[in-house]
């Protein structure tokens, strides 16, 4: 109550015009802005299965269904369950909104240009495929409850919505009109990554593709479970040993693209990785 008397106070004595900026900017907050070469993503997706690690034809729909996630974020998901390619579509997405100058405006693009920024073939199959990626993205219903550190002390957000507003698509010239809900853009002052997009592209697989996001958001990995892992990329893999092998070759492929430096599994299968940008030693 009294951090909430204080920020009354403060805005109080700004000149009107300014209270009136600070109201409208908190209704439509801006998506933030990074270099073209990366994409910023908001942690929560990068920390949790909410994107997650799924085998070809065994994509299902669910209703609240609790997403695992790191401690202190907490998420329950309605719709057809997002995998990496979904991934790919809302941090490309974003990309292009965050280059507008003003929130809740439509995001204009082809298909066949969009289709080439997330590195897809943008044949008609394509084409199909991102119509049916935009519809996953639309139709879900995303309820986040975390803690944000603001100038006035820690506050818990919550936001409960689509990941994509609408989005409107002319056939004739294979144009999108897509839109984001305004208040999206909130996740990302709980946090969020600039990932390195040609990286991200070049990576084969799913699960090398979640874990490049995971370690890119955390400067100074810790050692984490092998069942850890499983649970927060939301692997579908019936047998842990099964898993522990995508895992080898998974990291395995990030070591060939120089994202990690190295990795190791120890006695306790606790799983240790050495970042190229910052060398802890591994046991």
């Amino acid at each position: 109550m009294e951090q909430e008397n204080e920020k009354c106070n403060f805005l109080s004595r700004l000149s009107p015009e300014l209270q009136e900026k600070i109201q409208a900017l908190k209704a439509n907050p801006p998506i933030p802005t990074w270099p073209d070469q990366k994409r910023g993503i908001p942690n929560l997706c990068l920390r949790s299965a909410l994107f997650g690690v799924i085998q070809r034809g065994r994509r299902k729909a669910v209703k609240r269904e609790t997403i695992a996630a790191i401690s202190g974020l907490n998420i329950h998901y309605t719709g057809w369950r997002l995998d990496q390619g979904d991934f790919d579509v809302l941090a490309h997405a974003l990309h292009l909104a965050s280059h507008q100058s003003t929130a809740g405006q439509y995001v204009q693009f082809t298909a066949r240009g969009f289709l080439k920024g997330i590195s897809r073939s943008h044949g008609k199959s394509g084409r199909e495929w991102l119509k049916d990626s935009l519809r996953r993205l639309t139709a879900s219903a995303v309820e986040i409850r975390l803690e944000v550190q603001t100038h006035f002390g820690p506050e818990r957000v919550s936001y409960t919505g689509s990941l994509l507003d609408e989005f409107y698509y002319t056939e004739e010239d294979q144009t999108y009109f897509l839109k984001f809900n305004a208040k999206l853009a909130t996740l990302f002052d709980a946090g969020w990554t600039q990932l390195q997009w040609q990286q991200r592209l070049a990576l084969r697989t799913d699960l090398a593709k979640w874990l490049h996001g995971f370690y890119a958001s955390h400067r100074f990995p810790y050692p984490m479970k092998v069942s850890t892992l499983q649970q927060l990329c939301g692997s579908d893999c019936g047998r842990l040993s099964d898993y522990r092998s995508k895992l080898r070759l998974a990291f395995d492929e990030l070591v060939r693209a120089e994202i990690i430096a190295a990795w190791l599994i120890d006695q306790e299968d606790k799983v240790h990785v050495q970042k190229t940008d910052f060398r802890m030693p591994i046991p």
